[in-house]
């Protein structure tokens, strides 16, 4: 009976705590699905999960400090849904426990303030211009991101208020953002990223740079991109174009091919259909490094909406390399690597639901 108290007493004193914050969220997507890979040499068929956004939970929260000033954080992990592949560090994206995002802030009239571990701009525009969000079977992150950053540890990142439709933000990472290492004396910028927007009615257009260093300051990524958006009602028109230009002596230390100047964009469309849409999109990628070394990508997909909170999703990506180059259909695509040269292609099938 003694114990019984205790645990009402804790329980008690932690639901007090909780609820003494203005706003704390638990929030989450679940996300499965059936997959089918062929990379050229063999096929594989099993459970992946990401088909429209990768699994994740997380927490955030918003206090009121007055004036009105908030203070604001966010920690995100995700999580193997599926029960594997332990992928990523164990946790099938962000590479370890709340490393998807982990950041505190400010939030007011001034904007939006935000340290720790946060998206780069980068990613943020694939996610918002491509109607696949970026990182699913179709999405065209399978082709530029292959080399420029998700996120930024150790960041920075400050986004304006708008102003009559514009905005402008800025990030910088300290020392090891990005997963890079500085060994010198003196701790160098890991990198940095700038935007500018213009977001009105249906009209959505953005200008980013992301760049990041190495030890020796060289830049290992060098990304710039304009994207845009324009909703018709009937559909939806979206496209980008970018290119990636590290300095000459990362290119020169890295003669495997790890890393190459490449030029890239992509146009796709998203046509509502009853409760759900039909999307598509072709993504093609240049390198201007090696000869011979680019890729097409054609995606398509419906996602039908079961409610607000629920989805189901049928996505096909095919993607035609160049004689010198092998990427491949992303998310679970555990097939054997074919040679340089060869097709990969995916169809997953699947359900999302968010909580």
């Amino acid at each position: 009976m003694k114990k019984t108290l205790i645990c009402a007493a804790m329980l008690s004193l932690f639901s007090s705590a909780a609820f003494a914050a203005d706003s704390v969220t638990l929030y989450g997507t679940i996300d499965l699905g059936i997959a089918h890979y062929d990379n050229g040499a063999a096929t594989v068929t099993n459970m992946s999960q990401g088909g429209v956004s990768n699994s994740r939970i997380g927490l955030k929260g918003k206090e009121d400090l007055g004036g009105g000033l908030n203070a604001i954080f966010q920690l995100e992990t995700g999580f193997c849904a599926q029960g594997g592949p332990l992928t990523s560090g164990g946790f099938c994206s962000g590479g370890g426990f709340f490393q998807r995002q982990s950041w505190v802030g400010l939030q007011g009239d001034f904007g939006t303030l935000r340290l720790g571990r946060y998206y780069t701009y980068s990613d943020l525009d694939l996610y918002d211009f491509d109607p696949f969000t970026d990182n699913t079977v179709a999405g065209v992150g399978n082709l530029p991101e292959k080399w420029i950053p998700v996120r930024f540890s150790q960041s920075i990142t400050y986004d304006s208020p708008s102003f009559g439709g514009f905005d402008l933000g800025a990030q910088i990472a300290f020392g090891d953002g990005s997963g890079l290492t500085t060994n010198t004396a003196s701790k160098t910028i890991g990198g940095y990223g700038l935007r500018a927007r213009y977001l009105s009615g249906p009209v959505r257009v953005s200008l980013e740079t992301t760049r990041v260093n190495d030890i020796n300051g060289n830049a290992t990524v060098k990304d710039v991109r304009l994207s845009g958006a324009y909703n018709f009602g009937i559909l939806s028109l979206s496209g980008l174009y970018g290119q990636n230009s590290p300095d000459n002596a990362v290119l020169t230390r890295t003669a495997s091919g790890k890393i190459f100047k490449t030029k890239y964009y992509m146009v796709g469309l998203s046509v509502p259909v009853g409760p759900g849409s039909i999307l598509a999109s072709y993504t093609q990628i240049k390198n201007d490094t090696v000869a011979n070394a680019g890729a097409k990508q054609f995606g398509i997909g419906y996602w039908y909406n079961l409610s607000k909170r629920t989805m189901l999703y049928a996505n096909y990506a095919r993607i035609q390399n160049d004689a010198n180059a092998l990427y491949t259909v992303g998310i679970g695509n555990d097939a054997p690597m074919g040679k340089n040269g060869s097709t990969s292609s995916g169809v997953m099938f699947g359900i999302k639901h968010t909580f």
